[in-house]
C-alpha cells in the first residue's frame, strides 16, 4: 500500500509504546509521528492526513482536551480519530470528544480500530474534501465543465469550512493572481485573502451555509496576490451530502453587465452542483426533446466524442428492460408533480456492453404556471458501492452467528445425542431379538430420532439462509418465521440472560429480503441480551412485538430493561462504529448495517431509550404491495428515506 496514494497516519506523542506507529508502518501506511502537541497541530493544519492517533498516558482529561482542540484546529474536522485508552469506562467520554474509534492499549485492538479508521476515511461514500488525489479527482471532475464554460467572467471554487481551496478554475485564478500549482500544494486559503473588515460578514455566510445549505450572494473583496482588493459578488453553497465543504461562485463586479446571461446560467450549474455529485450531467430540454451532457455522460454511455442524441430514446433503450416501465413511471411523476426534485435507481448499459447499478438524480425546472420545462441530473455509477455493502452486510452476518456458535452448536448437540441414542437402541434391539424385538418401542426410537433430525434440520437451514451471499432482490416476506428463524439462532444467549416475551400479532407481508431482515432482527436482539447485566436472568426481560402500522407499514420493536442510552449518545448511536460497548466487544458497524438494510427497504428505524430503565428499537416496514413490479423490488434505494420515525410513530 506504500506509495502516493497510502493512508498517513499523524501520531500524536503520549503512549510510551510506540505501538500505533510500528503497527501503521507495518500495514503500508505513512506513519508520521509529532514532536509535539503544537508541532502536531500544526502538520495537521498544513499536511493531509487521513487519521490522527492519540495515545492516552497521562490523565483522561488531558486527552480529553487534546481530542476537542484537535477537532477545532485547522484540518482536525476532515480525519478519523482513533483514541488509545487503558481507562476503563473512558469510551463514551472520548466518543462524545470527538474520537472516531477508541482502542484499548494492547496491539490487537490498535491494529482493529486504526483499520477501521482508514476504511471510513476511504471508503466510497466519505465527503470528498481530503486531499488524497483520489479524493481531489472528484472535486476536479466536478468543476471541469465550469472551467471552460465560464473562463472569462465567473470565478469558481471548491472550499472547506476550514479555509482551504480545494480547487478553483481559471477565471478565479486569475482574478487574485494564484496559479493552479499553488492551489494543489494548499498555498490558497479563501480567509487569508479576505480583508480583515470583511471576514465578520464572511462568518455570517459561512454560518448561515453550514446551516440551511445555502445563503443568498453577497458582495465582498478579496486581496490579490499582487496586493490589489478585487471586488467580487459570491454565491456560497454546501455540497449535498456534505457538512463542511461546498462550491462558490465569484463574480468580478467590473465585468456585471458583460456577464449577467452567464451569471443566471451558471446558477442553474450551481444548483446541479449541489443537488448531483456524480460526475456524469445530463440536460434535457421538455420542449424539444434534445439531450446534452458532459464528457463522463458521452463516455459513460458509450456515445463517442460526439454530443449525445438529439432525443432520450437513445436513453431509455440503455435502461434495463425490468427497469424501463418503473423509470418511465417515475420520470413522468417528476414531471406531472410539483416536487423540484427527483432520483431514481435502475440497472442501465454501459459502453462496454455490462450492466450497472446507477443512481440518477436531478432537479426539474418550471415555468410560471408549473410546467415542467427543463430537467437536469447526474448519473452516479453505485455498482461498486454496492458490492462492497453487501460484502459488509455478509461480515457483519457471519459475526453475528460467531457470537452465538457455541448457543446454536448446543441445540444442534441436544437433538444429536438423542438421535444418537435412539438408533443405537434400535440397533442392539434389532441384533439381540432379531424379529423377536419390540416394534413399538423400535418405532418410538425412530420417530424421536426423526423429531431431532428435523430440528438440526432447521437450525441448519437457518444457518444457510443467514449466510448466503444473496444481493439484496426484496419481495413479500412474513415477518414471523423470520423471527423464529432468528429466535433458533439466539435463543441460547437470550436465555442466560433474560425472559423472552412475544406479542406476535398478525401482520401482512413486507418488502423487504429475508436474510437481511434476519440479519436486523438478529443484531438488535444481540445488542439487547449484551446490554442486560449477568446472573439476573429473572429480573431481566426482552420483549419482541409485532403491530399493523398504518398507513401501510408493520412495527416490529426489540425492548429491553437494561441500562438505557444516554441522551447525548442517541443521535449518534447509527453511526459507523460508534459503540458503547466495553473496549474489544463491538466493531461499532452493527446499528448503521441495520440502518442501511431498513433504509433500502424504504422503512426507518429509530429508538426510544430512558437511562436505567431499557432501550426500544422500533422498525417500521412498508406492506410488501402485490402489484409492483420485480424491477422495483431490485433497486429499491435508500435515497429519499427519513431517517427519523414519524412523530405519530414515535408517541
Amino acid at each position: 500500500m506504500a506509495g502516493p496514494q497510502a493512508p498517513r497516519i499523524l501520531i500524536f506523542p503520549g503512549g510510551p509504546s510506540g505501538a500505533a506507529q510500528a503497527l501503521a508502518a507495518a500495514r503500508g501506511y505513512v506513519a508520521v509521528p509529532a514532536r509535539d502537541v503544537e508541532a502536531g497541530l500544526d502538520l495537521l493544519a498544513t499536511q493531509p492526513f487521513d487519521v490522527a492517533v492519540l495515545e492516552d498516558e497521562g490523565p483522561l482529561e488531558d486527552t480529553l482536551a487534546l481530542c476537542r482542540r484537535l477537532r477545532a484546529a485547522p484540518g482536525g474536522d476532515r480525519v478519523a480519530v482513533v483514541a488509545v485508552t487503558g481507562s476503563a469506562g473512558a469510551t463514551a467520554a472520548l466518543l462524545e470528544a470527538g474520537a472516531t474509534v477508541v482502542a484499548a492499549a494492547l496491539e490487537p485492538s490498535i491494529a482493529i480500530q486504526l483499520d477501521a479508521a482508514v476504511w471510513w476515511v476511504r471508503r466510497p461514500s466519505a465527503h470528498v474534501a481530503d486531499r488524497a488525489p483520489a479524493e481531489r479527482a472528484l472535486l476536479e471532475r466536478a468543476a471541469r465543465s465550469f472551467r471552460d464554460a465560464s473562463a472569462e467572467v465567473i470565478g469558481l471554487l471548491m472550499w472547506d469550512a476550514a479555509g482551504g481551496v480545494l480547487d478553483a478554475n481559471d477565471a478565479f485564478l486569475g482574478m487574485v493572481g494564484y496559479t493552479r500549482e499553488d492551489v494543489e500544494a494548499g498555498r490558497l486559503n479563501w480567509m487569508a485573502i479576505t480583508p480583515p473588515e470583511h471576514r465578520a460578514a464572511d462568518q455570517r455566510a459561512l454560518s448561515e451555509v453550514l446551516k440551511n445549505g445555502v445563503c443568498p450572494p453577497f458582495e465582498k473583496e478579496f486581496l490579490a496576490r499582487d496586493g490589489r482588493r478585487v471586488p467580487v459578488l459570491i454565491a456560497p453553497a454546501l455540497v449535498e451530502g456534505a457538512r463542511d465543504r461546498g462550491v462558490c461562485f465569484a463574480f468580478d463586479m467590473k465585468a456585471r453587465k458583460a456577464a449577467e446571461d452567464a451569471l443566471r446560467t451558471s446558477e442553474e450549474r450551481m444548483r446541479l452542483v449541489v443537488r448531483a455529485t456524480s460526475d456524469a450531467f445530463w440536460d434535457w430540454d421538455l420542449s424539444s426533446g434534445r439531450v446534452t451532457g458532459s464528457e463522463r455522460m458521452r463516455s459513460f454511455y458509450g456515445t463517442g466524442g460526439a454530443d449525445i442524441e438529439e432525443d432520450a430514446v437513445w436513453w431509455f433503450e440503455r435502461v434495463h428492460p425490468e427497469d424501463r416501465d418503473r423509470v418511465m413511471n417515475g420520470l413522468r411523476r417528476a414531471m406531472e408533480g410539483d416536487e423540484g426534485t427527483f432520483e431514481l435507481w435502475y440497472r442501465c448499459l454501459l459502453a462496454d456492453g455490462s450492466y450497472a447499478d446507477v443512481h440518477d438524480r436531478g432537479i426539474v425546472l418550471r415555468d410560471a404556471t408549473g410546467r415542467a420545462y427543463r430537467m437536469l441530473g447526474a448519473v452516479s455509477d453505485v455498482t461498486e458501492r454496492r458490492q462492497m455493502e453487501t460484502r459488509l452486510q455478509l461480515a457483519d452476518r457471519m459475526a453475528s452467528l460467531g457470537t452465538l456458535a457455541a448457543g446454536v452448536a448446543h441445540e444442534i448437540n441436544n437433538p444429536l445425542a438423542y438421535m444418537v441414542a435412539n438408533v443405537d437402541f434400535a440397533r442392539k434391539e434389532l441384533r439381540a431379538k432379531g424379529a423377536g424385538a419390540r416394534l413399538d418401542a423400535l418405532l418410538s426410537a425412530l420417530d424421536e430420532a426423526a423429531e431431532g433430525g428435523a430440528r438440526v434440520r432447521h437450525i441448519v437451514g437457518g444457518l444457510k439462509t443467514f449466510s448466503r451471499a444473496d444481493y439484496g432482490e426484496l419481495g413479500p416476506v412474513d415477518v414471523d418465521p423470520v423471527i423464529q428463524l432468528v429466535l433458533r439462532m439466539a435463543q441460547q444467549q437470550i436465555r442466560s440472560k433474560a425472559r423472552l416475551v412475544l406479542e406476535l400479532r398478525p401482520v401482512p407481508a413486507v418488502h423487504a429480503n429475508e436474510a437481511q431482515l434476519g440479519q436486523v432482527i438478529l443484531n438488535l436482539l444481540v445488542n439487547a441480551a449484551q446490554a442486560l447485566p449477568e446472573g439476573k436472568v429473572s429480573e431481566n426481560e426482552i420483549r419482541i412485538s409485532t403491530a399493523p402500522a398504518p398507513p401501510g407499514r408493520v412495527c416490529i420493536e426489540v425492548c429491553d430493561t437494561g441500562p438505557g442510552i444516554a441522551p447525548e449518545l442517541r443521535s449518534r448511536i447509527f453511526d459507523p462504529f460508534f459503540t458503547t460497548k466495553p473496549i474489544g466487544e463491538g466493531t461499532g458497524l452493527g446499528l448503521a448495517i441495520c440502518h442501511g438494510i431498513v433504509t433500502s427497504f424504504r422503512g426507518e428505524i429509530g429508538v426510544e431509550s430512558e437511562v436505567g430503565k431499557g432501550a426500544c428499537f422500533r422498525v417500521l416496514l412498508p406492506v410488501h404491495d402485490h402489484r409492483a413490479g420485480t424491477g422495483e423490488e431490485r433497486n429499491a434505494g435508500s435515497g429519499g428515506a427519513s431517517d427519523e420515525l414519524p412523530e405519530e410513530a414515535a408517541q
